[in-house]
């Protein structure tokens, strides 16, 4: 169940804004960062966001990122991925459970987009490094803290 919250509170059928606030599934979620940055920059964002009436945002672990995903079996939620907030090393990536074959313009996301976006969650065994889902392919994988990802907050 979507539900479009808009920044004065109501609720709504249609999103006609961006900076909307969505609720998906009992999370509500937050306009994306405008820009790709960094890891560090995007712990902040979110830290620091205040929108749609709120001020208690934080940066989405890898678990509640993959509840985004859609049809891509191995990586929505209970998926054959074995990167969730209970396993975070590098042993637990798969690359055949945590992509999918083929793309499609916003096929895997919920939000019908494209996008790299950062979870909080440090790859354990690597402090340079912390997950993401690649919209595009329903790919999760590591990236280096430096790279230029999206972010969107979760409440």
């Amino acid at each position: 169940m979507i539900i479009f919250i808009g920044c004065g509170g109501s609720e709504s059928e249609e999103s006609e804004k961006n900076e909307d606030c969505i609720t998906i599934d009992s999370y509500t979620w937050s306009p994306k960062s405008s820009g790709q940055i960094s890891w560090d920059d995007a712990v902040n964002f979110c830290n620091d966001l205040i929108v749609c009436g709120y001020s208690d945002w934080h940066l989405p672990t890898i678990s509640e990122l993959r509840t985004l995903i859609k049809n891509c079996s191995g990586t929505e939620t209970g998926g054959s991925c074995g990167v969730t907030n209970s396993c975070l090393s590098s042993n637990c990536w798969i690359k055949s459970d945590c992509t999918c074959d083929y793309y499609e313009d916003g096929i895997y996301s919920k939000f019908g987009e494209n996008d790299l976006l950062w979870s909080s969650s440090d790859l354990s065994d690597a402090i340079d490094a912390a997950w993401g889902v690649y919209f595009r392919h329903g790919y999760i994988r590591e990236f280096r803290k430096t790279d230029g990802l999206h972010a969107r907050c979760i409440r």
